[in-house]
């Protein structure tokens, strides 16, 4: 599959936040799929494959962590990148064992933002 088939979900509340992320990984020449909730991701992961998520850690309703917990044990092994401006370090050893690709700390750097989902993707 070449870059330009490669599907990525931002799961992020704050909409310029996602909009950022959204932009970003266009530029990039992937297709960005978006989720402002937990919720709403599942429901876009229960109807089409993904090739990374980039995950928001705290977030109303399901957290981040939790929807993190939630795809690893029904078998979703889909790589990911934690975004969050809050990282604690109680959520760094809950997510430690759930397989996350990277874990990047907000406001969103451009260039690190792109050299993680390069990476994420060339580990495949």
């Amino acid at each position: 599959m070449s870059d330009t088939e490669k599907v990525i979900l931002s799961i992020e509340n704050d909409t310029s936040v996602r909009e950022t992320i959204v932009a970003i990984v266009q530029s990039l020449g992937y297709t960005c799929l978006e989720a402002s909730n937990a919720f709403r991701a599942r429901d876009i992961l229960n109807e089409q494959v993904v090739d990374l998520i980039l995950l928001d850690i705290h977030m109303p309703g399901a957290r981040g962590n939790q929807f993190l917990r939630f795809i690893r044990d029904r078998g979703i092994h889909t790589p990911v990148i934690v975004i969050s401006g809050y990282l604690q370090e109680k959520i760094i050893e809950e997510i430690a064992g759930l397989e996350v690709t990277a874990v990047m700390p907000k406001p969103i750097r451009v260039a690190r933002l792109a050299e993680e989902i390069h990476k994420a993707f060339d580990s495949e």
